[in-house]
C-alpha cells in the first residue's frame, strides 16, 4: 500500500508522464503547482515526490491500521525514505512499546501529522534553493529535519541507492517558468544521479550485502527477540492432556511447545536436547531432562526399547554432548542380567571416563567434534571445554560440572582407536601388506613408488637412465616450537602410537638405546651456514625437556618418520632410519640399478660427510641405501651456503632430480607451531599422542588432494618446460661450433656423488677480469665505431663521419647524466669541441656530396653541438630522396646502417657482460666508503656506456626503417630489459628456474606445437560415492589458470632477419686474453646452465606422470583391500596387536564405506589424469 497509493492514467507524452495527478487529502498540491515547481532532474524526482506525498496522505488521512499496520509502515518507511531522517529519530518508539501501548500508536500518529505540517510550511516559506547531490556518507542528520529524495523509476522497480538530494517543496522546485521542462531527460537518457567518486568505488558484493544488513539489523534484532517467547506459552497443550505448554526445545527444529509429558515422549531418543521451561516469573529457563516430571525422568540405555522393563535405579551422571555438559539421571539395563557398562553405554553410542563405574562419559559426537576443531582450528581441549560449560550456563558457569581431567583421558584413548579404525588396523589390514611395519598407523605417501602396493609389474627392468620415475624423494627439518618442558612426569604414562615403531615416533626403547650406544661426534663446521649444527644459542633450551623435533618427509609433503632431540639436530639419523624401517623387503640388490632415492637437508654439506660411516656402525642392515642415496640442499636454504656448496649440492644440476626444491618440508611448520603452545605442557605419552595426530590429519589433507596438486604442477611444468627447451634451442644455435669442445670437456671433468659434474657451471676465478680491465675493454671496443676508413671515396667518407659524429654526440648526452663532478664537466667540454670540429668538417663535405640539401641545413636553428641534426638520408623523409637526388646514397647507407647495426649489437653484449662482472665485484668486494664512491662511479660510468649502445642499436634500426630498408619492421627494437642476462659469474639464484635471459641474447621464437584446450575440471557429476550426500547447488565450473588462454591461434612465423641474433657473441682479436677466456666460461656456463633447466622441468613432467600412475594404482589397491575385509563372514586372524576376534555388521559396513571412498579416489585420479593429455 507505500510504494502504489495512487493511481494514474498512462500518459500520451513525456510531459504528460510527469504531470502527476491531483493528490488530494490534507497533503495535497495543485498540480499546476507541482509541474511549474518542477525540478531539472526529471521524472524520477517526480516519481518519488508522488511516492511520498502519497505516503505521506495515508498518514494524515488515518488509512493506516493501528498496531501492526503502522509498525510496517514504520519500519517501511524507515528503510526506503529514512522516516526518522525526515521526522527526527526522537519520534520513533521501541517496537515493544507500541505493542503493549496500543493507544500510542494513535497519539505517535497525530504527533507526526504535526510534526511534518510544521516542517512543511516552514520550508515552503524559504527562499529557492537548489538540490545538493550528497551519499550516505554526507547524508543529513536525523535531528536536522531534512528528508531523504530518492530517484525511483516509475516503469520498472529499482534498488535504493545511496544518491540522494535534500528535499524540495514546492517553493523551492528550481525550474525555467518559461520553459518548465527544458530540463527533463528523455526516457532513454536518464540524468546520471550518481557522482564521479561513486562511479570510481563501485559496492563490492561484500559491501553491498553489508549495507543490506545493515539496513536490516532492526529487523533482524526484533525477529531474534520475538523468539524468546511465542504467544502460545502458557495454552493448553495439543495432547488433551489438560496440561498448559510450559516446555519449549531450541534444538529441535521448528518445535511447537508443549507440556512437560509431551516433551518427555518426544526426546526419548534425544535425551540430551534442552528443556526451557517457563517460569511463573514469565521467562524460558534451560533444564536438563531429568529435572522434569518433577525430577523423576531418567535416562535409559535398553537395547531392547526407549523404556527398560527391568531398569537399575537411577544413577547421578555427568553427560559431555555438544550442546553442554548435562548433570543428569541414568539407568542401566537388567534385562539380560547383570549389566557390562561400558558394553551398554559403547552401544548407546556414550564413551566412558572411567571403566569401572563411569559416572562420567562423553558422547560419541562430542568426541569427533573436538577431534576435528582440534585438528583445523588448533582449539585446546581446556577452551572447548570451557566453552561447553558456558553453553550450558553462561551465568553461573562455575557451577557446572567440570570434566575437563576425564575428557582428556577419553580423547587420548579416542585417538588411539580412530587411528586403528582408519587404517585399518582394527582388521589386520597389516596382511595385505606384509613388507609394512606390522600394525603400522602411519598414512603412507600414495605417490611415491612402493614395491608391493603402487608400482606396476617388471619396474626392475627400468633402464638406467629412467630411474627417475621410480625415484623417491625425501627431506629432513628440525623444528624448535615442538618441544617440551622439563616437568615431573608419570613414568606409567606412556605413549599410545609409538610401540614397537608402529607410528611416526620410533618406540622409546629404540631410541633410548640408541642414545646410549651413540656417540657425540662434534664435527668441525666448514660452511657459513651451520649454525644448526654446532650454532644453535642453548640459553633457549633451558628447562626443556625436549628442544624439538626433526622430521623427515617425502616431496609430495607426506610425513614419514619424526624424532625428538635433545639440544640440537643430532638426531637426524634416527629419524631417517626410522622412515626406512617403515618399509622393509626382503630381496638382493640386483634391481638397485632402476630405483633412485634422494635426501635433502639444509646442512647436508656437512651431514652427508660421513653419513656412510655413521650408517655402518649404527645401522648396518641399511648401510646399502645410504651408500646410494643422492644428497642436496633446499633451494632456499643453499642461497646461506658458501658458492662452493651452491655448485655441489644444488638439485637444478642434479641429473634425474627433477625440480626438486627441498623446501616442501617447511610448509606443515606454518601448522604445527600452533600446537606448540599447548604440547610443551603435556606430560611425554599425551604429547606424542597429540603430535602423532596432526601428523595424520596432515597427511590426509594433502592424499586426498593430490591428484589436484600434481595437476597444477603438471600445467606449470609443461609451460616452463616449452618456454626453457625454445631458450636451449636457441642458444645451441647460438654456439653451434663451441658445442662440441664443452661437451668434451663435461666427459673429462669428475663427477660428484650426486651426480653432479664439476667446475661446469662456475667461473675459473683467475679468469675474471678487474674493473678497470673490462672499462678499457669496453671502450675500445665501442670506439671502433668511430673510426674512419681511408677508402678515398667522398660518399663513404661522408656517411661514416656522419655515423662517427652520431655516435659521439650520443656518448656527450650520456656523459650529462653522471654525476656533473669537475673532470666530468672537463671531458664533457673536450668531447663538444671534438664534436663541433667534425661537425664543421661534415658540412663541407656535405656540401659537395648532397649539394641540394644545403637548405636544410641553413634552417637549422641553433642548439646544442650533441642534438644537431646532420641530414644524412636517413634523417629525410624517404619521399623526397628522388628530388634531392640521395637515392644512390641512400642505398648505401643503409648497407653501412646494417654494419652498425651488428657491431652495437656486439657492443651492447659486451657492456651487459661488463656491467654485471663490475656490479658482483662491487658488491663483493668493495668496502668502505671511499672504495664504495669510486665502484659506484665506475659502475654508473659502465651503466652509461651500456645505454648509449643500446641507443646506437635503435638509431641504426630507426635509420634503416626510414629507409624503407626491405624487413627493417622484423628487426626487434632493443630496451635495458633485453640485455638482462643471468650472472654466469655467480652462482644460481632462488628462482632462476623459472626465469630467462632477455631477448639479446637468445634466438627469435621457434614456432609452438598448437594443442588442444585442456578439458576445465569442476564437473558436478557425482561419481559412486560424494561422501556426505546432500542437496548441493551446482557450482560454477572452475577455470583453469593458464598464461596460453588461447592455443589454437595461428602459429607465429619465424622471423626473417635471425642473422641478428645468431651473431658470435665474442668482439674478437682486438680482446685482452683473459677477458676473451672469461667471455668464453660465460657463454659454456650460459648454455650448460639453459640444458640442466629444459632437463629439470622435462624430469619433472615424466615423474608427475609416474606419480599419478601410483596414484591411481595405489587408490586401486586400497579399494580391493578394503573390498576384502568387507566380504570376510568372521573376524581376521588374531595377532599379539588385536586379540579380540568379535565380528559384526557394522564391520562390514565400515570397511565397504571405505572400499567406495577409494573407488572414488581411484576415478577421480584417473578422470584428472586423463584430462592432462600426456
Amino acid at each position: 500500500m507505500f510504494e502504489n497509493n495512487h493511481t494514474e492514467s498512462k500518459p500520451s507524452s513525456t510531459t504528460d508522464k510527469l504531470r502527476p495527478s491531483k493528490l488530494p487529502g490534507n497533503g495535497a498540491l495543485p498540480d499546476e503547482a507541482l509541474a511549474s515547481e518542477m525540478p531539472k532532474q526529471g521524472e524520477r524526482n517526480l516519481t518519488c515526490l508522488k511516492d511520498k506525498y502519497s505516503l505521506l496522505r495515508s498518514v494524515n488521512d488515518g488509512e493506516l491500521e493501528p498496531g501492526c499496520s503502522l509498525n510496517s509502515a514504520a519500519h517501511h518507511a524507515t528503510c526506503k525514505y529514512n522516516w526518522p531522517s525526515m521526522l527526527g529519530a526522537e519520534h520513533f518508539p521501541a517496537y515493544g512499546e507500541m505493542v503493549e501501548n496500543p493507544n500510542l500508536v494513535e497519539a505517535m500518529a497525530s504527533k507526526r501529522r504535526k510534526i511534518f505540517e510544521k516542517n512543511h510550511t516552514t520550508r515552503i516559506s524559504r527562499p529557492p534553493k537548489a538540490p545538493r547531490l550528497f551519499t550516505d556518507d554526507d547524508a543529513p542528520s536525523q535531528s536536522s529535519g531534512r528528508g531523504l529524495l530518492l530517484f525511483i523509476d516509475d516503469d520498472k522497480p529499482q534498488p535504493l541507492s545511496a544518491t540522494a538530494v535534500d528535499e524540495p517543496s514546492p517553493s523551492n522546485l528550481p525550474g525555467d517558468e518559461a520553459s518548465p521542462h527544458q530540463a527533463v531527460a528523455p526516457p532513454d537518457k536518464r540524468p546520471n544521479c550518481d557522482t564521479p567518486d561513486q562511479e570510481e568505488q563501485k559496492k563490492t558484493q561484500t559491501g553491498e550485502t553489508m549495507a543490506q544488513f545493515i539496513a536490516e539489523m532492526p529487523k533482524l534484532l526484533r525477529l531474534i527477540l520475538s523468539n524468546e517467547a511465542g504467544p502460545e506459552v502458557g495454552t493448553l497443550c495439543s495432547c488433551e492432556s489438560g496440561q498448559y505448554r510450559t516446555v519449549q526445545c531450541h534444538d529441535c527444529f521448528k518445535y511447537e511447545t508443549s507440556c512437560e509429558q509431551c516433551f518427555v515422549d518426544r526426546h526419548q531418543r534425544n535425551p540430551f536436547h534442552w528443556p526451557r521451561v517457563w517460569q511463573p516469573e514469565g521467562f524460558y529457563r534451560k533444564m536438563d531432562i531429568a529435572c522434569l516430571l518433577n525430577n523423576t525422568y531418567s535416562i535409559h540405555v535398553c537395547s531392547h526399547g526407549i523404556r527398560c522393563r527391568s531398569p537399575a535405579p537411577p544413577q547421578k551422571v555427568t553427560v559431555v554432548d555438544t550442546n553442554g555438559i548435562h548433570s543428569t539421571r541414568l539407568s542401566y539395563c537388567y534385562c539380560d542380567g547383570y549389566p557390562d557398562y561400558v558394553e551398554q553405554l559403547m552401544n548407546v553410542r556414550l564413551f566412558p571416563a572411567t571403566l569401572r563405574s563411569p559416572r562420567t562419559m562423553m558422547t560419541f559426537r562430542v568426541l569427533d567434534e573436538f577431534h576435528e576443531h582440534h585438528l583445523a582450528s588448533k582449539k585446546a581441549a581446556y577452551d572447548y571445554v570451557g566453552a561447553l560449560r558456558r553453553l550450558t550456563d553462561g551465568a553461573f558457569t562455575p557451577d557446572v560440572a567440570d570434566p575437563y581431567l576425564q575428557f582428556l583421558l577419553v580423547m587420548r584413548i579416542w585417538r588411539r582407536l580412530l587411528a586403528d579404525k582408519h587404517t585399518g588396523q582394527a582388521y589386520n589390514l597389516s596382511s595385505f601388506f606384509p613388507h609394512r611395519q606390522p600394525g603400522s598407523l602411519v598414512l603412507f605417501c600414495f605417490g611415491c613408488p612402493e614395491d608391493g602396493f603402487n608400482m606396476e609389474k617388471g619396474w626392475e627392468n627400468t633402464p638406467a637412465e629412467m630411474k627417475h620415475l621410480n625415484q623417491i624423494q625425501e627431506m629432513a627439518d628440525g623444528n624448535y616450537q615442538l618441544n617440551a618442558f622439563a616437568k615431573n612426569n608419570d613414568p606409567n604414562d606412556v605413549s599410545l602410537e609409538t610401540a614397537n615403531g608402529i607410528g611416526y615416533f620410533p618406540d622409546e626403547d629404540v631410541v633410548k638405546r640408541y642414545l646410549k650406544d651413540t656417540v657425540e661426534e662434534q664435527e668441525k663446521s666448514t660452511c657459513n651456514y651451520l649454525k644448526v649444527v654446532n650454532n644453535q644459542n642453548q640459553k633457549k633450551f633451558k628447562n626443556m625437556r625436549i628442544s624439538g623435533v626433526v622430521n623427515i618427509a617425502c616431496s609430495h609433503l607426506i610425513i614419514r618418520s619424526s624424532v625428538n632431540l635433545n639440544k640440537g639436530e643430532g638426531y637426524t639419523d634416527l629419524a631417517w632410519k626410522h622412515s626406512l624401517s617403515h618399509t622393509r623387503h626382503n630381496r638382493d640388490c640386483s634391481h638397485h640399478g632402476t630405483t633412485d632415492r634422494m635426501l635433502s637437508y639444509d646442512c647436508m654439506c656437512q651431514y652427508c660427510v660421513n653419513l656412510v660411516k655413521r650408517f655402518t656402525r649404527n645401522f648396518p642392515d641399511l648401510k646399502h641405501i645410504a651408500e646410494r642415496v643422492r644428497c642436496s640442499i633446499p633451494a632456499l636454504h643453499i642461497e646461506g651456503h658458501k658458492d662452493r656448496c651452491k655448485y655441489e649440492f644444488h638439485s637444478a644440476y642434479i641429473p634425474g632430480a627433477g625440480h626438486f626444491h627441498g623446501e616442501g618440508i617447511e610448509t606443515p611448520w606454518a601448522e604445527l607451531n600452533q600446537v606448540g603452545a599447548a604440547t610443551r605442557q603435556m606430560n611425554h605419552g599425551h604429547r606424542m599422542g597429540v603430535i602423532t595426530a596432526h601428523y595424520t590429519y596432515w597427511n590426509w589433507l594433502k592424499t586426498v588432494k593430490m591428484h589436484i596438486t600434481l595437476a597444477d604442477q603438471y600445467r606449470e611444468a609443461k609451460e616452463l618446460f616449452e618456454e626453457k627447451h625454445e631458450v636451449f634451442l636457441r642458444l645451441c644455435v647460438s654456439f653451434e661450433d663451441r658445442i662440441p669442445g664443452w661437451l668434451t670437456l663435461e666427459k673429462m671433468s669428475p663427477r660428484l656423488p650426486n651426480g653432479i659434474v664439476k667446475n661446469i657451471y662456475e667461473h675459473s676465478k683467475s679468469k675474471a677480469p678487474s674493473k678497470e680491465k673490462v672499462y678499457q675493454e669496453l671502450l675500445e671496443s665501442s670506439a671502433k665505431i668511430q673510426e674512419i676508413a681511408d677508402t678515398g671515396d667522398d660518399t663513404v667518407l661522408l656517411l661514416q663521419e656522419g655515423l662517427a659524429i652520431q655516435h659521439l654526440q650520443e656518448r656527450v648526452r650520456g656523459k650529462l647524466t653522471l654525476n656533473q663532478t669537475e673532470t666530468v664537466q672537463k671531458d664533457i667540454r673536450s668531447r663538444r669541441n671534438e664534436l663541433t670540429k667534425h661537425i664543421e668538417d661534415f658540412r663541407i663535405l656535405q656540401a659537395i656530396v648532397m649539394p641540394r640539401v644545403d637548405k636544410l641545413v641553413s634552417a637549422l636553428s641553433s642548439t646544442e653541438v650533441e642534438k644537431e641534426k646532420l641530414y644524412l638520408p636517413s634523417d629525410i623523409q624517404a619521399s623526397d630522396h628522388e628530388s634531392l637526388q640521395l637515392t644512390m646514397l641512400a642505398q648505401m647507407e643503409q648497407k653501412v646502417r646494417l654494419g652498425e647495426l651488428y657491431d652495437s649489437m656486439k657492443s651492447v653484449q659486451k657492456a651487459a657482460k661488463a656491467y654485471s662482472v663490475t656490479h658482483i665485484k662491487k658488491r663483493e668486494d668493495e668496502r668502505g666508503t671511499n672504495a664504495g664512491l669510486r665502484s659506484t662511479l665506475a659502475l654508473k660510468k659502465i651503466e652509461v656506456e651500456r645505454d648509449c649502445c643500446v641507443a646506437d642499436y635503435n638509431r641504426a634500426r630507426t635509420a634503416l626503417i626510414n629507409l624503407k630498408f626491405s624487413g627493417a619492421h622484423d628487426i626487434p627494437p632493443m630496451s635495458i630489459a633485453d640485455t638482462y642476462r643471468r650472472s654466469t659469474f655467480n652462482a644460481r639464484q632462488l628462482g632462476d628456474s623459472r626465469r630467462t635471459d632477455g631477448s639479446l641474447f637468445r634466438l627469435p621464437a621457434l614456432p609452438a606445437m598448437t594443442y588442444a584446450d585442456e578439458v576445465k575440471e569442476g564437473s558436478d557429476e557425482e561419481g559412486p560415492i560424494a561422501g556426505t550426500l546432500a542437496v548441493r547447488r551446482k557450482r560454477a565450473v572452475r577455470k583453469i589458470k593458464s598464461k596460453k588462454e588461447d592455443n589454437t591461434t595461428e602459429l607465429k612465423k619465424e622471423k626473417g632477419d635471425g642473422w641478428i641474433w645468431t651473431t658470435a657473441l665474442i668482439v674478437g682479436a682486438n680482446s685482452s686474453e683473459d677477458l676473451a677466456e672469461y667471455e668464453e666460461e660465460g657463454d659454456r656456463i650460459q648454455w650448460f646452465r639453459a640444458r640442466e633447466e629444459m632437463e629439470r622441468w622435462r624430469e619433472t613432467i615424466e615423474q608427475i606422470q609416474a606419480t599419478f600412475l601410483n596414484i591411481i594404482r595405489g587408490h586401486h589397491f586400497m579399494q580391493k583391500s578394503w573390498s576384502k575385509m568387507a566380504d570376510l563372514r568372521a573376524a581376521p586372524a588374531a595377532n599379539t596387536l588385536y586379540p579380540h576376534t568379535a565380528w559384526s555388521m557394522g564391520h562390514a559396513a565400515y570397511a565397504r564405506r571405505q572400499a567406495k571412498m577409494y573407488e572414488q579416489f581411484y576415478i577421480n585420479s584417473k578422470n584428472t589424469y586423463a584430462r592432462l593429455w600426456f
